[in-house]
């Protein structure tokens, strides 16, 4: 035992340890989902909250999709799945990893991005013609596939917020849901706690939704203060605030039997603001 503790032996384990990191550094994202949850996981809570409907919503979120990742931690799943794709920036896949993995949406990408590259391509290059679309991906993974247009540092338009209320509007009961955009958090988080209102509200709260998504790992949307290292505004947090207490409100009302149509409902809450 002696032996192992002699410095060479400690050298010898610590740079061990440290090229271990450095390839987890550079490789891991490249074969698991991160910010991954699902609405069927344990909460850990001291805190008093409404956890009516969650469970049954089959639902989950994450960053970029990596499809072997993502069957492996649904392979409970019996039900149909569909990706619902919240990226507005460029991105595919090559040999089954996403783009986003090598920084092909970003001009300038951090050295890291240049050594992927030129690991899994022989380039350090952007090569485009390697790429096939994310619904491509899906499809011969097995998942069906549909693309949305949310905003979470800004406010999505009348009519994408329409197209989004649609969308969910058509998806099964029985079907399994995956949302996910770059990161997994701002407009993951915005689209997990829009499809439980939908289908949850005014049974239960907005507080009690929001609080439960957060607690399994999404963004608090009802929180306006600026985390310290934080890339989102004191206004933009308060638009985002505002937005989801309105699209409570407006799902509210529309299963009571009034508009329909997110687009017409703002617009009557503008006149009335006059």
């Amino acid at each position: 035992m002696k032996k192992f503790l002699h410095p060479k032996y400690l050298a010898a384990l610590g740079g061990l340890g440290l090229c271990v990191g450095f390839l987890l550094f550079l490789f891991y994202e490249a074969f698991f989902t991160g910010n991954f949850r699902t609405t069927q996981d344990k909460i850990f809570t001291t805190q008093q909250v409404n956890l009516n409907g969650l469970r049954e919503l089959n639902a989950s979120g994450g960053t970029s999709v990596n499809f072997s990742d993502l069957k492996r931690r649904l392979s409970h799943v019996q039900q149909d799945k569909i990706i619902i794709d919240a990226m507005t920036e460029y991105h595919g896949f090559i040999k089954g990893i996403p783009t986003t993995f090598f920084a092909y949406q970003s001009k300038n990408p951090h050295w890291k991005y240049y050594i992927r590259r030129f690991v899994f391509t022989g380039t350090a290059a952007v090569l485009p013609e390697l790429v096939i679309s994310e619904e491509e991906e899906a499809k011969r993974n097995g998942f069906s596939y549909a693309t949305v247009k949310i905003g979470s540092k800004y406010i999505s338009s009348d009519q994408a917020i329409d197209k989004v209320v649609n969308l969910f509007d058509r998806i099964p009961a029985n079907k399994w849901v995956h949302f996910h955009c770059h990161y997994g958090k701002g407009r993951t988080s915005m689209l997990l706690i829009m499809y439980d209102i939908m289908k949850n509200a005014p049974a239960v709260t907005l507080n009690d939704i929001v609080l439960r998504q957060h607690l399994l790992g999404s963004e608090n949307l009802l929180n306006t203060q600026v985390k310290g290292k934080g890339s989102y505004t004191q206004e933009q947090l308060a638009q985002r605030k505002e937005f989801i207490t309105q699209f409570y409100n407006f799902i509210c009302q529309r299963k009571a039997g009034g508009i329909q149509l997110w687009s017409e409902w703002r617009s009557q809450q503008n006149q009335e603001r006059g």
